[in-house]
């Protein structure tokens, strides 16, 4: 449990956005991130700002900052919401 408070602190995460979980591997020299959203979460389209629920995601991996000298790589599903007005839009994260 520590590591992920410790990473939703470093990641400076907000609510909905968590730290789900964290598998660091010391033969790999590498930790991976998994930060996801609660079920049911309503996010806002980029354009208009007006909340729908999540349409569909994609999976996406960036490459954070070392941390204790392995490299760290977070892992989201990026949801996408599906506005009248601007079709389907990628939501803004953090």
């Amino acid at each position: 449990m520590e590591d992920i408070e410790l990473y939703q602190h470093l990641l400076g995460l907000e609510a909905p956005w968590v730290v789900e979980r964290v598998e660091p591997s010391v033969k790999e020299r590498r930790g991976d991130i998994w930060v996801g959203y609660p079920k049911g979460t309503r996010f806002p389209c980029p354009e208009c700002q007006v909340e729908y629920s999540v349409y569909d995601h994609q999976e996406r991996v960036w490459r954070h900052l070392d941390s204790c000298q392995f490299q760290t790589f977070v892992r989201a599903r990026v949801p996408r919401v599906d506005c009248p007005t601007h079709g389907a839009r990628q939501v803004i994260v953090p």
